[in-house]
């Protein structure tokens, strides 16, 4: 599983309702696009006009970047889906500590150039899609998994510039859905709690029917406890799981 891959796969699936990116491109600078407005007004529906001219103002904007920076332009929706699913962390550049590989500083330079970058650009535009433990000194010694460098086009889009380390292991997307959201967490445990459960009272019920009974009532109180628990835990649960945490700069 390589993270770049998995990105590309986000990006497509997003981008994926144009069937010609450049002939729909050019139809929009070129105004078409008001031949379907008066379409819809025909069918009454024009109070979904603004809905349907933001989403095609926003794939345009995308596509202008993609074609501006010679491609590889994400949306940020794309990178935080990304860093859910697979217990990532998207952070400024300044803050990562692991390892970088012999082509980094190549590419770096080479982008800078081409996008005639200053400074402050390099200094504060850049980040990292990384593991959370690279970001912390103490924990930066631990396996580097296939990190990104990204460059900040506008509030919603970056550029990819580097991408080094190895790629990502199937099982961490296995082993990271239980932090992506409070109800994955309930049904992980949930379920350890019955298997649990059904094996000290396989040995002490006097048959399988009572002792599935007992785990299942004591395995719904335990999760029912547990969900409404971090539930009404705000900080808890801004600490706890990805979909929260993706780009914070506090660790799990």
């Amino acid at each position: 599983m390589n993270l770049h891959d998995a990105l590309i796969r986000k990006d497509q699936k997003r981008q994926g309702v144009i069937d010609n990116p450049a002939r729909e491109a050019q139809a929009l600078l070129q105004e078409q696009g008001m031949q379907e407005e008066d379409a819809i007004r025909q069918l009454g529906l024009k109070r979904s006009l603004p809905q349907i001219r933001d989403s095609k103002q926003r794939w345009l904007r995308h596509w202008l970047l993609n074609k501006q920076l010679d491609g590889e332009v994400y949306h940020v929706d794309d990178i935080k889906q990304i860093c859910v699913d697979y217990r990532m962390r998207m952070l400024s550049s300044r803050l990562y500590h692991g390892p970088i590989d012999p082509e980094f500083g190549m590419k770096l330079k080479r982008f800078q150039e081409e996008q005639a970058l200053t400074k402050e650009d390099l200094e504060y535009d850049f980040y990292i899609v990384a593991p959370a433990e690279t970001f912390d000194l103490e924990k930066r010694q631990r396996p580097i998994i296939d990190p990104l460098l990204l460059y900040k086009v506008d509030q919603h889009h970056y550029k990819l510039v580097h991408q080094w380390g190895d790629d990502l292991h199937p099982l961490r997307y296995i082993q990271s859905w239980r932090h992506q959201n409070l109800t994955n967490m309930t049904v992980f445990w949930t379920i350890i709690t019955f298997l649990v459960t059904m094996l000290l009272f396989g040995f002490l019920a006097e048959s399988m029917v009572n002792a599935f009974t007992i785990a299942s009532v004591f395995t719904f109180l335990v999760g029912w406890g547990f969900y409404s628990t971090v539930r009404d835990n705000f900080e808890e649960r801004n600490h706890r799981f990805s979909c929260h945490n993706w780009n914070q700069y506090w660790t799990f």
